[in-house]
């Protein structure tokens, strides 16, 4: 790629990440059916055209501020054409980190502090997705977002268990994966921290206490 080219390409996806940024932040605060493609075109000071040309329509765009919100705004690039789940998991910077870890514990670690970091920014969207469930463009970016949490905490639980220490006495990969997908999840945390109005700290301090002693043998 010549030099001109990486230079529009890194425009091009400054762009995109401020338009993705600009609708996420609408649609936590409007919801998906009170956000308008013409509002985040504005918001992201983009002509309404870019915004349909590089995504396509609303749900899309939905579907990579979740993303984003996920891997981190700064690191959001346009994701390949229906991924694997072992295809987006490199997509954490951490997850080399948490595959490496020598014990359960530690890797267990590794996937909630940074975990925890991930509700904190999906939450509020996640609940948005709800709000819209009657929309099938934004029911359909849920359903799948749901299937790739399953598939994300189930490798990530597997993993946990092959390391030394494992999980608790007795608990399957598939109990396991059950429990991660009820008590860390986006709705969980928002019910706890702007449900109850815990802080940050306090949630994250329960979380890891409730989840260290269903989840780990220690």
């Amino acid at each position: 790629m010549s030099i001109a080219s990486s230079t529009r390409a890194d425009r091009a996806l400054v762009t995109r990440r401020r338009m993705v940024r600009a609708a996420y932040d609408l649609f936590c605060a409007n919801g998906y059916l009170g956000t308008t493609i013409s509002t985040v075109a504005r918001e992201a000071g983009v002509a309404v055209p870019t915004i349909y040309y590089t995504f396509g329509n609303k749900a899309a765009l939905l579907s990579e501020a979740l993303g984003a919100a996920i891997v981190g705004f700064d690191r959001w690039r346009p994701p390949p054409a229906d991924p694997q789940i072992d295809e987006l998991l490199p997509w954490n910077h951490w997850w080399e980190e948490f595959e490496s870890s020598p014990t359960s514990d530690a890797a267990f670690d590794t996937f909630f502090s940074h975990g925890v970091r991930i509700l904190e920014r999906a939450a509020p969207l996640v609940a948005t997705l709800h709000g819209a469930s009657g929309d099938p463009e934004a029911a359909e970016v849920l359903r799948i977002s749901e299937e790739r949490r399953l598939g994300a905490y189930r490798e990530s639980v597997r993993i946990m268990a092959a390391k030394p220490g494992g999980l608790r006495p007795g608990l399957t990969v598939a109990e396991a994966t059950d429990i991660l997908l009820v008590l860390f999840s986006a709705e969980l945390y928002q019910s706890i921290r702007t449900g109850r109005g815990w802080s940050a700290d306090r949630t994250e301090a329960f979380l890891h206490q409730l989840l260290t002693t269903q989840l780990l043998a220690t």
